[in-house]
């Protein structure tokens, strides 16, 4: 008999799981081609595994911020869930509209701005747009949303309300779905597989998991012979389930296991791996295992749009390989990408926001002032009539707030904010935006190139950003940002 150890340990020996929910979530959209996917189609569950990423983050959250007695910190919840999820869903968009780089100026506005916000999962018909794995993100942002209520209301409860409630709601929830999905499946497929309300009852069950898990664990006597069967019954079921799905197309006729019905099973799993301190868990918590599962969040948002510029890549240069030859190429380089982006991208990116939270506001200021003056600039430039050149406004504010931003990024302006560094960013960013733009005239995604507005763009640019800055009283005068390189 093992006594556990307290709740609040860190349990890296569920990490590597995520990384391969993601993996199956990448072999779903890319890889059921390959032979060894095709005789082991359970590997590709890629919208079951969606379902395991809700249970995971219900259990992670409750652990996180489960704190009877003690009050809500607001301001460090949001900080903390926004930069944790959107940097490198942003870095996503950017790659995904580079891909759509010829349609970008027609897209529609609507569907722009529900995936730069990320409520498209509301609307059935953009849900799917753009990067098609964004979908989970937009569910994953209405469970942030609610958490804080939900922590709030179960901190005042007993936790055994919590479970019953939680396990309530899951019943409810999966026979409401199959309702609808016996009697309404016909142009409702969209709603009933990615609506974030049918999702709900898989965070729920996580959420109560982990309270179960904080509550309770350090007093329990675990045998860890019955936690390892109960893993490997929970594990096995999980993959039985599924492969009856994959070969009985009919299987299950009432009930999609991708809304939630094989949640219990995953908390079983999360469970049990929690409590889990065999050499099980050491082998799992092996540090390159762990970045495995790290560099697994940016494995799941950037797989879809890395695919398709590597697949343009390879249109472009009329390499016509086989498929499973380009897949055995495009597979480890996304996972060393990925491992890339976590360590020098998103993790890097995610401490900075945390301590620097004030600049946050600053960023969305730079990002309303560029969209304005890129605006302001056409208007100059064409009178209040610019009905001729609508998809080039379109497409130079589209591509502009993005080349402008990431060259402030890149030229340091918010570490060492300074006059210097603000007119490299200006100059680097109209530069960038007339390349696109001549690409965009001479393939006839545009109407037009008028040259003049892009020198009046980083003018405008660099006046509005250094304005507000000595206006707000943000940017330092240069002999004080020069003492602090110092």
């Amino acid at each position: 008999m093992d006594q556990m150890p307290p709740a609040t340990r860190k349990l890296d020996q569920l990490t590597i799981t995520r990384f391969i929910a993601a993996l199956s979530v990448v072999l779903f959209h890319g890889g059921r081609k390959l032979a060894f996917v095709r005789h082991f189609p359970m590997l590709a569950a890629g919208p079951t595994a969606v379902g395991y990423f809700f249970v995971l983050s219900g259990f992670v959250m409750a652990l996180v911020y489960y704190r009877p007695g003690a009050p809500f910190n607001f301001r460090n919840y949001w900080l903390a869930r926004f930069s944790r999820i959107y940097p490198v869903y942003i870095l996503s968009f950017v790659l995904t509209c580079l891909h759509y780089l010829n349609i970008l100026s027609r897209i529609k506005p609507p569907k722009v701005w529900a995936n730069i916000f990320l409520y498209q999962a509301w609307i059935p018909d953009y849900v799917l747009t753009f990067n098609i794995a964004a979908w989970s993100l937009s569910v994953e942002v209405f469970f942030y949303l609610l958490l804080p209520a939900l922590l709030i209301w179960a901190m005042r409860r007993p936790a055994k309300e919590v479970i019953w409630f939680s396990i309530g709601f899951w019943l409810l929830s999966q026979i409401l779905n199959s309702f609808l999905l016996t009697h309404f499946r016909s142009g409702m497929g969209n709603f009933l597989a990615y609506f974030p309300l049918f999702h709900l009852n898989s965070f729920l069950v996580g959420l109560a998991g982990g309270i179960w898990y904080f509550t309770y664990s350090a007093r329990l006597t675990i045998n860890p012979i019955i936690n390892r069967i109960g893993l490997a019954a929970s594990l096995g079921m999980v993959l039985l389930l599924l492969s009856l799905r994959a070969y009985l197309p009919a299987f299950p006729r009432t009930f999609s296991l991708d809304v939630g019905l094989l949640a219990p099973l995953f908390l079983m799993i999360v469970l049990t791996l929690a409590l889990d301190t065999s050499l099980l868990s050491q082998w799992l918590s092996h540090p390159w295992l762990v970045l495995l599962g790290d560099a697994s969040y940016a494995l799941y948002i950037l797989h879809v749009p890395i695919r398709m510029l590597f697949e343009d890549f390879l249109k472009l240069t009329g390499s016509g390989m086989a498929f499973r030859v380009m897949f055995a190429i495009y597979l480890p380089l996304l996972i060393l990408l990925c491992i890339f982006v976590f360590k020098y991208i998103e993790r890097p990116t995610r401490d900075w926001l945390r301590m620097n939270p004030n600049t946050l506001m600053k960023m969305l200021l730079d990002v309303v002032l560029i969209l304005a003056m890129i605006r302001f600039s056409f208007t100059l430039r064409l009178g209040a009539d610019i009905s001729g050149f609508l998809r080039t406004e379109t497409f130079a504010l589209r591509v502009g707030i993005v080349v402008f931003f990431l060259a402030l990024l890149l030229f340091r302006f918010y570490v060492a904010p300074s006059w210097r560094s603000l007119t490299l960013s200006a100059l680097s960013g109209a530069t960038a935006l007339g390349g696109f733009m001549y690409l965009a005239w001479t393939s006839g995604w545009v109407e037009g190139f008028p040259r003049s507005v892009l020198f009046l763009i980083p003018l405008l640019v660099f006046t509005a950003i250094y304005s507000s800055r000595r206006l707000l009283g943000f940017l330092k005068p240069r002999v004080q940002v020069e003492s602090k390189l110092t």
